[in-house]
Formats: C-alpha cells, structure tokens, sequence
C-alpha cells in the first residue's frame, strides 16, 4: 500500500507540474485579451497600488469594486517586479501566481474521481482538467469568476467529502472557501447557497454552525477593507447589485436571450458537445451535485440580460469532471472483460489521447464571437481568443523598456484593447487619438504613437520602430507638453466610463 501511495503521489505530482507549465507557458506564448476586466478591474487598480499610475474606469470611481484582489495581485507585482525589466517581471509573476491557483481544478478533479471510481478514474479526471483548452486558457486570467471557481471547488469538496478532517474543521474550512469565492463574485449567491443547503441539509448544530461560521470570516475581512477603501462597509457588495441589476448599467455591454449561454457552449465545443454531455450523464449517475451545481450556474446567471462566456466559467471545471466520471466507468467496464493491465494502460492513454486531440482541435477554432458553425478545426490560429488583442499588448509590452517615452497617443486602438499600464508600465499620460483631426490637438503630448492606421499626411515626422501583425509604433524626436483634461482618465471621466 505504502509503494502504491508513493507511485499515485508521484504521478499526480507530475501531472500538476505538467498543468502549471502548460498555463503558465499558453499564457507566455499567446498574451491576450478575453474582456477588459481582466486587466482594468483587477491588475490596473493593482499596478495604481505600487506604482501610483493606473487607469482608472468607472466601477473604480463610483466604489463598486473590492479593493482586496487589486491588493493581492499588488502584492505579487511587488514580489515578482525583478524576474524581468518593464512590465515583463510582474506579469510573469501574475501568470505563475494565478496558474497555481488555478491547479486547485486538478487537484479536486483527482480526489474527486478518485472517490467516485477509484484511482483510475481520479487519473482520468485530473488528466481532463490538466488539457482541457478553456481550463488552460482561463487559468492566468485575473477574472474574479475565474479565481472564485478556484477557490469554490474545494469548498464543496471538503464540504461533501474530506473525511480525513474533523468534521467541524472540515466545513469551517469548506465555509472559508466558499466564503471567499462568494465575497469575489457575489453573483455566485445562487450557486454557493445552493451547494451549502446540499452539503448541511437540515443538521444544524454539526454542519451549518461551522460551515456559516467558515463563510463569514471572509466575508467580513471584504467588508471591512470596504469600510477603509471607500464610504461604508460591504459597499462593493451592494452598490455593485444596486448599479448593475437595478438601475442596468451592465445592459450598456449588451442584451443576449436567456439561452445565450447554450449557445455560447455550442459555439465553443462544436459538434463535440455530444459525446461530452453523453459522457457527463453517464458520470452524473454517480455524481448528481455536480450536475445540479452546473444548471444553478448556468441558469441564474441565464436570468441576467448581460451576458459573458467567462460568468458560467465554474460550469466548465465541473462539467469536465463529470465527463471524466462517465470516462473511467467506460474503461472501468472494459478491465472486467479484459483483466489485463497492459489493456487498461493502453485504453487509458488511448482516452487521454483522444480528449487531448479534441482539446487541440477545438481551441483551433476558439472564438465564441464567431457565428456559429459545427467544424472540427480552425482555419486559422489568429482568429481564435488565443491572439486576441495580443498586438497590442506587446506593442505596449516592448514600451515598457524606453527610456525616452515622455507620452503615449493611441492611434486607432481602443484603450480597452491597450493592456493600460500594466503593461505600459511607465508614468507618461496616455491619450486617445480618435481622429486625424485630433493630431493637431494632441501632438505635443506624446512622442511615441501606437497605432494600427498609418500616420496622417501632415504629420510625417513620425518615425516606424517596429510592428506586430499591423500594431505599430511611431517615435517622433522631442520632448512632450501635457495637453490638459485630454489625457485617458480625464476623457474617460467625461464620458462616464
């Protein structure tokens, strides 16, 4: 048994090192942009912390937003600033600190497995999770769904199993988990209250106690950074509610119908939605709470008229866990003919294989913007999320290392689509250059032009440095002039945003 232990703890291992890399290195390789919030709701904010330059959007002015993860990520940008020059050290730093995080899916998917079907089950659902491309696409991103899915799963985790703990530890513990992901995203209430009536049903004393007790800790500690960060306690919590569900400000980005999000996984999974959802009905027979915990994601955040792809992220975790239930009883089922273990490797590989080349194929073709198409692969790579905004990004990445940057005018780039200061990461004003018009105005503010139009006729002083699949810069000689109230944030203030 000992000998047994060591083997699975090594595998496991293995594959955790494995999944760490993966994201990190997606990450690395293919910087982008999935939505805006992942930069200026989280690491801008966090970058204004250490540095004091940010842009600074509307949900920031009006005091929607929790200061507690902009203060953490600031945290990691402090530790991790020298692993590279520029902005280059501390978006490694976010990258590996978010993948870490991130891990908690393969983890639990292995115990998970692990309880359900026993070991070669538990390999089958970690080994899902480890190559699944949305898994490994969202990991690194500063969403706060995303982070809060990392921290819910082993909530419910420890509150349904975890027998290794006393049981009062063990869900004032799962009620800590669950109390931080509920305290990032309190759109999750549907979905953490749900999974809490599940796990304590109708013992009061010897499971809500503790497991209420586990969830206000955190909930407390946001609260009372509100009380310090903006007019009164919990403030982030309620006047997000208040803005975005009553008075509709989240309608601004857009209306989708109800089922949107069916739609959403249509487009992302093509044709192969099929077989998945086939195999997690097989799996829901021996696991019916993670089927439940899907639709309560899916279908609460259905009742909501703006509508993202990232918002239903916790359903993709558990949906892959499910498919790898229904998995290993398939090849469970296959050992009992076979009684061979040579077979059972070869048939464990040969899932594995298959899940990875769907994995591959299907990020070919990630684009949930797309019309939708039932195809196989993409036809090409750069019209996937995977290159999204990524010209920018590195466009300003590069910025980050001049040492005669005195402004920045960008030049037919949405400053959403920039990566703002943190990867800028110089204290320059930016300024919004909409119109040729507008050169004439701004000019004596910037020295450097990001842009993915050419330079106006009249204003071919403007030298090419270099270029990204049609983002270039532009290095004019001289010095800058502050133009007042048209920097990013004075335009951004005007205009609400």
């Amino acid at each position: 048994m000992n000998r047994q232990l060591k083997i699975d703890n090594l595998l496991l291992g293995i594959l955790i090192i494995f999944a760490l890399i993966l994201r990190v290195g997606v990450a690395l390789k293919f910087p982008n942009i999935f939505w805006a919030d992942e930069i200026f709701q989280t690491q801008e904010p966090a970058h204004r912390l250490v540095f004091g330059n940010g842009i600074v959007t509307w949900e920031f002015r009006d005091g929607i937003r929790s200061w507690v993860l902009p203060g953490i990520l600031a945290g990691i940008i402090r530790l991790t600033a020298w692993l590279g020059e520029g902005s280059y050290g501390y978006l490694l730093g976010i990258n590996i600190f978010l993948s870490l995080l991130s891990l908690s899916n393969i983890l639990v998917a292995y115990l998970w497995g692990k309880k359900i079907g026993g070991i070669i089950t538990a390999f089958i659902c970690a080994g899902i999770c480890t190559i699944w491309f949305e898994l490994v696409y969202f990991s690194p991103k500063a969403f706060t769904e995303v982070i809060a899915t990392h921290l819910f799963l082993p909530g419910v985790y420890l509150g349904i199993f975890g027998n290794h703990f006393q049981l009062r530890k063990r869900l004032f513990l799962a009620g800590c988990f669950l109390g931080i992901a509920l305290a990032l995203r309190i759109h999750f209430l549907p979905l953490i209250g749900f999974a809490v009536i599940y796990i304590c049903r109708k013992d009061w004393r010897q499971k809500w106690l503790p497991m209420i007790a586990g969830m206000i800790v955190p909930i407390l500690i946001f609260g009372t950074v509100d009380a310090f960060t903006w007019s009164y306690p919990f403030q982030s919590f309620w006047l997000n509610i208040w803005v975005n569900v009553v008075e509709g400000r989240s309608k601004l980005y857009g209306i989708s119908p109800w089922y949107e999000y069916f739609i959403f996984l249509l487009k992302s999974w093509s044709w192969f939605s099929i077989p998945i959802l086939i195999l997690a009905i097989i799996g829901l027979r021996r696991s019916p709470i993670l089927g439940w915990l899907v639709l309560v994601i899916i279908l609460s955040h259905s009742l909501l008229a703006h509508k993202e792809y990232r918002f239903i992220y916790p359903a993709l975790p558990m949906l892959m866990i499910l498919a790898g239930l229904g998995t290993g009883e398939l090849v469970l089922s296959l050992s009992r003919r076979w009684n061979s273990i040579p077979k059972l490797l070869i048939t464990i590989l040969l899932c594995l294989l298959v899940w990875t080349s769907t994995s591959v194929a299907l990020l070919s073709r990630f684009n949930i913007y797309n019309p939708l198409t039932f195809s196989t692969f993409g036809t090409n790579l750069e019209d996937t999320h995977l290159y999204g905004a990524t010209n920018n990004l590195l466009a300003l990445q590069s910025l980050s290392k001049a040492n005669s940057i005195c402004g920045l005018g960008l030049w037919g780039i949405h400053w959403a689509l920039s990566g703002g200061y943190t990867y800028l990461h110089q204290n320059v004003p930016i300024y919004p250059v909409e119109e040729a018009a507008d050169f004439a105005e701004l000019k004596a503010g910037f020295n450097y032009i990001i842009g993915n139009r050419s330079i106006p006729f009249p204003y071919q002083n403007y030298t090419l440095q270099k270029c990204w699949q049609g983002t270039c810069i532009y290095k004019r000689p001289g010095t800058c002039s502050p133009i007042i109230e048209r920097d990013i944030n004075s335009v951004l203030k005007k205009s609400g945003n």
